[in-house]
């Protein structure tokens, strides 16, 4: 996927987010869960922004050639302590802080050169690129904004 791509589904979330942020005014609609054993509309925004902040911080500056990244944290337990984050917060503070985080991503992202897009690295054993990786999780926006699109009226 070509990095003007990727950008461009950034910000699209980024616009996604502030349409939300007008759309969700009770409580209701952002900490009910939205399906039995799921989470709330907020939980699943923290839990975005959680992983757009674990890329950006922990990822992203070792994707370089040759380089070799650690497997992904423990996704489960990362998932509890991002959803969690989200029960103590108005839902404008989650979404201003999801703004922050994909923004920041995002222009991280820009500044990629297109030999960086390339570069290839490895994640544990497999071999990846900024480019497959970015790409590829976009998919992962795309199910969770389904899910909240689906739910709320």
């Amino acid at each position: 996927m070509e990095k003007g791509e990727v950008v461009k589904a950034y910000k699209e979330y980024e616009q996604y987010l502030s349409a939300l942020a007008v759309s969700c005014r009770s409580v209701e609609d952002v900490h009910a869960p939205i399906a039995e054993g799921k989470w709330s509309v907020a939980e699943i925004v923290m839990h975005l922004a959680e992983w757009d902040r674990y890329i950006r911080e922990q990822r992203l500056p070792g994707m370089i050639e040759s380089a070799r990244l650690e497997g992904a944290p423990d996704v489960g337990r990362f998932n509890e302590a991002a959803a969690a984050k989200a029960v103590s917060l108005e839902f404008e503070e989650v979404v201003s802080y999801a703004q922050r985080e994909r923004a920041l991503l995002r222009k991280a992202v820009e500044a990629f050169s297109p030999k960086e897009w390339k570069a290839r690295f490895y994640i544990g054993e497999r071999a990846t690129t900024a480019e497959d990786y970015l790409g590829s999780l976009l998919g992962h926006d795309t199910h969770h904004r389904q899910q909240i699109d689906d739910f709320l009226p």
